[in-house]
């Protein structure tokens, strides 16, 4: 069972997400309106997924939407009346997992929800891939300018600066990357 929180100024409305939601069998953690949001507030609740209710999400509330995304991680689904493009676009920009700009039925939000979770769960997942790649290039690229080094240094061929390091990397139990380090920044300190 997924946990919900609600960020909604209508009470109304909040009361009849809040209703639907329990309906559809989804735990309730809180409704909040905006005045009330923060990152306390947001991490306190425990909430799987965070919906926010806008009639049209302005500036400030992307911005709001873009920081609980980024530092909490959390998917965002936002029901919203802004069907343009650009609403849309800002919104997605802004961390949202599912915007929908329709009225909701309750008999939807289930799906909505779910399809919100798996959107963010792939997107987590390539965002984790992208920063292993650029992890992984970087450490190769420390490891082609310590080899540099290392020939030109002391007269090593490629594979025999390559075999000293990673032998090294492994009596020391550092990754190669960090023995790569060590090797360029040794040199930056005798030059």
């Amino acid at each position: 069972m997924k946990r919900i929180l609600i960020i909604d100024d209508a009470r109304d409305r909040a009361a009849w997400l809040k209703a639907s939601l329990e309906l559809a069998g989804f735990h309730i953690v809180g409704v909040l309106a905006w005045e009330q949001v923060d990152e306390c507030s947001i991490r306190a609740s425990s909430a799987d997924v965070i919906i926010v209710d806008a009639d049209a999400p302005g500036r400030d509330t992307l911005e709001q939407i873009n920081l609980m995304s980024t530092t909490l991680e959390k998917p965002m689904v936002v029901l919203s009346g802004q069907k343009d493009q650009h609403s849309i676009q800002e919104a997605m920009r802004a961390g949202v997992s599912a915007y929908v700009a329709h009225a909701v039925q309750g008999e939807d939000l289930s799906g909505i929800i779910q399809v919100a979770a798996a959107r963010f769960s792939e997107h987590k997942r390539l965002r984790d891939v992208l920063k292993e790649a650029r992890s992984e290039l970087a450490g190769r690229k420390l490891v082609d300018r310590a080899k540099g080094i290392l020939m030109s240094d002391h007269g090593y061929s490629e594979s025999e600066a390559y075999k000293r390091m990673r032998s090294m990397a492994m009596s020391k139990g550092k990754r190669l990357a960090e023995i790569a380090e060590a090797i360029i920044f040794t040199k930056e300190l005798s030059a």
